[in-house]
């Protein structure tokens, strides 16, 4: 059953219903518009939500069904972490909005991905009813298409941000994409209010540890970022 495949995981521990268009405003904009403008949501979208604590996440490695669109994020934060044996290593952060499919791996055969739950997560199973929903109409579907993209395009970003020489460049340029697709403008600047790691930005820009704490604190110095009390980042002024 898809139930016991997405709960399988040690992060796993809560299985609930909810109206996605209710917990996603963006999608119930983008259906409103299509189909009934002015009309308010229209009915429910329900959707089987999981809900992730932090800590290592396993994934089913076998497809639930054919026509198992994948999770959305609502809410939290995934990692997606790939290996290249004694090579390097990468990280991809999942936020609100992302659509994925983490038991689809077609990674290079020399790689190696993994999953962990950054922050408390909540992903909504696109299942074979969501499926159903999508064929009878086709602006969800193209939402949820756009939703796959835009990771993609982001993705892209990211792989030019790696080029960038100097990790505080690189550092300083990664929390401003993530703000900008998951915090909220401040007084000042902006706050991503995720607690990230060293470790995790490390994994992020592709440097140690200890050359990452060092780049922060050079970063402070500048008054370009600071760490909030409940660990969340603050950055200082405008996007670079």
């Amino acid at each position: 059953m898809l139930t016991t495949a997405i709960t399988s995981s040690q992060a796993a521990r809560e299985v609930d219903r909810v109206d996605l268009l209710e917990r996603d405003p963006e999608l119930a904009r983008s259906l409103t518009r299509a189909t009934r403008p002015g009309n308010g949501l229209g009915p429910p979208l329900f959707a089987v939500v999981v809900k992730l604590r932090r800590g290592p996440w396993e994934p089913d490695a076998s497809e639930p069904s054919v026509d198992h669109l994948g999770f959305l994020v609502l809410e939290g934060l995934v990692g997606r972490r790939v290996l290249v044996p004694e090579r390097g290593r990468s990280l991809e952060l999942l936020g609100r909005g992302d659509l994925f499919r983490p038991w689809q791996d077609d990674s290079a055969s020399f790689s190696r991905q993994s999953w962990t739950v950054l922050e408390p997560a909540a992903l909504a199973v696109l299942d074979q009813s969501l499926a159903a929903h999508a064929r009878e109409m086709p602006q969800l579907l193209e939402t949820l298409t756009d939703r796959a993209l835009r990771r993609s395009r982001r993705l892209a970003v990211s792989a030019a941000i790696a080029n960038t020489v100097g990790v505080e460049e690189r550092l300083l340029l990664s929390l401003w994409q993530l703000t900008e697709l998951w915090g909220r403008r401040a007084p000042g600047g902006a706050v991503l209010p995720f607690r990230l790691s060293h470790q995790t930005l490390a994994d992020l820009v592709g440097a140690r540890r200890p050359t990452v704490t060092l780049a922060l604190r050079n970063l402070a110095q500048r008054e370009l970022l600071r760490r909030g009390e409940s660990g969340e980042w603050i950055l200082v002024g405008d996007p670079p």
